[in-house]
């Protein structure tokens, strides 16, 4: 049930609210597997740990909408063609120029910078 908001709101959770998730993921696997520690329960149990579950939906959900068909294209800003040599000329820029923390970690900008090869 977590994963179906997550493409949504796990970028822009905070690492104490990564924390608390991944605590009562870790609680419940103490309950189920009592003898066992938090990697070799979730082993176990068949699953994958939370924090990675739920930045592989976000990825997922990333990757789909960036195509040119996808609804919320149009919120993928354009990128930035420079007629000269850069540096850093591997990944493509963005006309993105987030003005706090917060709004960088959200689904666009975040998807942006770690999501694109």
């Amino acid at each position: 049930m977590a994963s179906y908001g997550a493409p949504v709101w796990f970028t822009a959770l905070t690492t104490m609210q990564k924390g608390d998730l991944q605590s009562i993921e870790k609680r419940a696997m103490k309950i189920a597997f009592p003898n066992a520690d938090y990697s070799e329960a979730t082993t176990l149990a068949n699953i994958v740990p939370i924090l990675h579950c739920l930045e592989s939906v976000a990825k997922a959900f990333f990757i789909s909408n960036f195509n040119k068909e996808s609804p919320i294209h149009h919120l993928i800003p354009e990128v930035i063609n420079h007629t000269y040599n850069t540096r850093n000329a591997s990944k493509p820029k963005y006309k993105l120029y987030p003005r706090t923390k917060r709004f960088a970690n959200t689904l666009i900008p975040y998807g942006l910078k770690n999501f694109l090869p």
